[in-house]
């Protein structure tokens, strides 16, 4: 799916300029943002509920969408929503499809049970499968854990993970809980005023954010015109300090160091965490070299 320069503007404000970015089938895209950022603006448009905006989206003919709480039958049965909805994309719902799905959810045994005796988080996961039933390419989830506990969102995310690499549905995600957006996501979209302010990459080593503090300058350089150790996001000749994003474990970094013939003064790590970076970059204490 490819989004072309997206500009939605309301009567006084825009939500959404000039945006764009691809999105790929088998991999879990994350949104983060603040409140207002143009999230669900964004994905309304791509799952054509909103349909009046500027620049164009790709690909996007085959979504299925939980966008805000799941419009549910309060007296239907959850086996009933989906036998439903199923008909309403055109199709007749086979329980065989969604077996493994719906008991990984522990939905499968509830399913003659109507909706009203469901919790908020049971309902949320009957939503989650009412967006697979036109069997997507893509799927675009608004707060998929939302009414939750930690056990149940761990679960609902492990099979989203499962359900995008099986079937090779591509996978947009928003959500305020950055663990979960951390636990899952191939890459994050950090969302401010409606632009893409940066796009961050998530592997599965461990990534870490290194302060190092020098004695004089010329330390300083000689570790910067040598070092390869990770991204350089600030350094400082007045304090003779940097930091950089890194997987080095320490003592790698203090090996590299000791070929060079430079000491510290200081030294600090922490690890490196979507919620970290969401601060710095809210904050504004990250800057590029």
């Amino acid at each position: 799916m490819l989004i072309n320069s997206i500009t939605k503007q309301y009567s006084r404000s825009v939500a959404l300029k000039e945006l764009s970015f691809e999105f790929k089938q088998g991999e879990i895209v994350g949104l983060v943002g603040s409140n207002g950022a143009g999230k669900s603006t964004l994905m309304k448009i791509i799952a054509q509920t909103i349909q009046i905006f500027n620049g164009s989206v790709e690909g996007n003919s085959s979504v299925g969408y939980l966008i805000e709480e799941p419009k549910l039958f309060s007296d239907k049965t959850g086996l009933a929503h989906l036998s439903y909805f199923s008909k309403i994309y055109g199709n007749k719902f086979k329980i065989s499809e969604y077996e493994e799905l719906l008991k990984s959810l522990q939905l499968f045994d509830v399913l003659d049970k109507k909706v009203k005796k469901y919790s908020l988080g049971m309902k949320q996961k009957l939503g989650i499968v009412i967006s697979l039933l036109n069997n997507p390419s893509y799927v675009v989830l608004d707060e998929p854990t939302n009414s939750m506990d930690i056990e149940t969102s761990l679960e609902v995310l492990q099979q989203l993970k499962k359900m995008a690499n099986k079937w090779n549905v591509g996978v947009l995600i928003s959500s305020h809980k950055l663990e979960d957006i951390e636990t899952i996501c191939d890459r994050i979209l950090f969302l401010e005023k409606g632009t893409i302010l940066e796009e961050q990459q998530f592997s599965n080593k461990n990534q870490y954010i290194l302060k190092l503090a020098f004695d004089n300058y010329a330390d300083l350089a000689t570790f910067i015109d040598h070092q390869e150790l990770g991204r350089i996001i600030h350094s400082s000749e007045k304090t003779n300090t940097i930091k950089i994003e890194t997987t080095a474990e320490n003592t790698e970094v203090f090996q590299f160091l000791n070929q060079l013939g430079i000491k510290l003064i200081d030294f600090t790590t922490e690890k490196k965490t979507l919620r970290n970076i969401y601060m710095n970059k809210v904050r504004g204490e990250y800057h590029d070299i």
